[in-house]
């Protein structure tokens, strides 16, 4: 499961707006009901790397 935040929210760390993460289920659905995220569909795979390639 995955939301994209509406604001500024902390949930262990902090997210920035229009952010994305994956939470669970439960989790996802306490920050939709709070008005502070929204669901999207997760990202399949990865699709980035930490470091730039050579």
């Amino acid at each position: 499961m995955a939301v994209t935040f509406l604001e500024t929210t902390q949930v262990g760390t902090i997210y920035n707006q229009d952010e994305v993460a994956a939470f669970d289920a439960e989790t996802e659905a306490e920050l939709i009901k709070a008005g502070v995220a929204e669901a999207v569909e997760a990202p399949k795979g990865k699709s980035g790397s930490a470091a730039p390639q050579a």
